[in-house]
């Protein structure tokens, strides 16, 4: 037995409620530099302490400049899932 009812009308989306944004190309691309500039930089004979740190500065700059231009709505909602999911474990 199907819980469809048969003539009934299939679910409409509901367009007005925000989903999740597909990946641009600039996120991409950041996401594949990051460990690469990393490991170009301990194979050059740069100690690996020094390149995480100047990678998390890196990575702060891009937050801080995306928070920035997008109003930080977007960031803060993400750090707030991000430590309730933290709280949950």
């Amino acid at each position: 037995m199907s819980s469809i009812r048969e003539g009934a009308l299939a679910p409409v989306p509901d367009r007005a409620r925000p989903g999740r944004a597909p990946v641009s190309a600039a996120q991409a691309c950041g996401v594949s530099v990051f460990p690469l500039l990393g490991a170009g930089l301990a194979l050059a004979g740069m100690p690996v302490r020094e390149v995480l740190v100047l990678l998390a500065g890196c990575g702060a700059i891009g937050a801080a400049v995306y928070a920035v231009g997008g109003g930080g709505r977007r960031l803060l909602e993400a750090f707030a899932a991000a430590v309730t999911a933290a709280a949950r474990k």
